[in-house]
């Protein structure tokens, strides 16, 4: 009996992984969609990966100092980049600073 209850629970917790698996793809998948039509409206603000200002001001000046894993940190802080997607943001930045 112990058993066929602890393979239940085994089950219903890979059932469980398997859904939410599929509705991360799901959020990413829309929220992909969102930032293209926030950049295509003209409204850049509204998507998950736009910078204010003085947060962009914040990531150059820490790239300046040569603490570049610091202003990937800090993309990631306030965007919902993934790592690569930072990384290429603060390494983009090199014709903002010159």
């Amino acid at each position: 009996m112990e058993y066929s209850a602890v393979a239940l629970v085994f089950i219903a917790g890979l059932l469980a992984y398997n859904e939410i698996s599929a509705l991360k793809k799901v959020i990413a998948s829309q929220e992909k969609r969102l930032n293209q039509l926030a950049k295509l409206t003209g409204h850049e603000d509204l998507s998950s990966h736009w910078v204010s200002d003085e947060i962009k001001e914040q990531i150059i000046q820490l790239k300046r100092d040569g603490k570049n894993v610091e202003a990937v940190k800090k993309v990631r802080e306030h965007t919902q980049m993934d790592l690569l997607e930072a990384k290429q943001y603060v390494d983009n930045l090199n014709e903002e600073i010159e």
